[in-house]
């Protein structure tokens, strides 16, 4: 049986718009959210880097490769350059980006093969001085050292933008600094809880050098 608006009590009308009102917002604020969190993203390029195994000689090769890794990348665009222009300047320097981890194995007398792709992969909710990225699928730059298949400690930092430092206050959209810099810890909640609920984990391999 559905009550008419004549056996409502004004104070009922009251609630039932409020209540209605408050769902709307709320849905709003979610969808907001969410949106934030997607355009963050894409607009992030992330650096991985794994080491053979968690032997003292492997995991020091593996900080020998990322020193020589982001050496390199900071000179692969301009600091002017949108999402798409770094991870187009990215794909195209695999190859270069192997040659310097090749390098830097062979200067430290190791022979471990390199694997350098372009992936789109699931992070865990990563946290940096002064910032956090909530969890999701990104793409990545990764590196393999040796074999991928049983890897030892790994690596990963912000490749675009920030160069590795913080990401913070380095995106152009205002929702995305703030999800990152923690002004919506609420919201940053929401977003991660969503994707660590949703987003699948199997990586999606991009391009790959062997």
């Amino acid at each position: 049986m559905f009550l008419s608006a004549r056996t409502l009590s004004r104070g009922r009308m009251l609630a039932l718009c409020l209540a209605l009102l408050g769902g709307l917002a709320l849905a709003g604020w979610w969808q907001a959210g969410q949106d934030a969190g997607a355009a963050l993203r894409a607009d992030t390029l992330r650096l991985h880097i794994r080491a053979d195994s968690d032997s003292v000689r492997d995991q020091t090769c593996k900080l020998a490769v990322r020193d020589a890794v982001l050496a390199l990348t900071e000179r692969l665009w301009p600091r002017d350059a949108s999402p798409s222009e770094a991870r187009e300047a990215a794909a195209r320097s695999l190859p270069a980006i192997q040659w310097a981890a090749r390098q830097t194995l062979a200067r430290l007398g190791q022979e471990a093969s390199v694997q350098v792709s372009l992936v789109n992969m699931y992070f865990d909710t990563t946290r940096y001085a002064g910032c956090a990225l909530p969890a999701g699928r990104y793409d990545a730059v990764r590196v393999d050292i040796g074999d991928p298949d049983s890897c030892g400690q790994n690596w990963w930092c912000v490749l675009y933008p920030g160069l590795c430092t913080a990401a913070c206050g380095g995106y152009d959209d205002p929702a995305e600094t703030d999800l990152v810099c923690g002004g919506y810890i609420l919201r940053f909640r929401a977003v991660e809880w969503w994707q660590q609920l949703t987003a699948p984990r199997e990586d999606r391999v991009l391009v790959r050098l062997e």
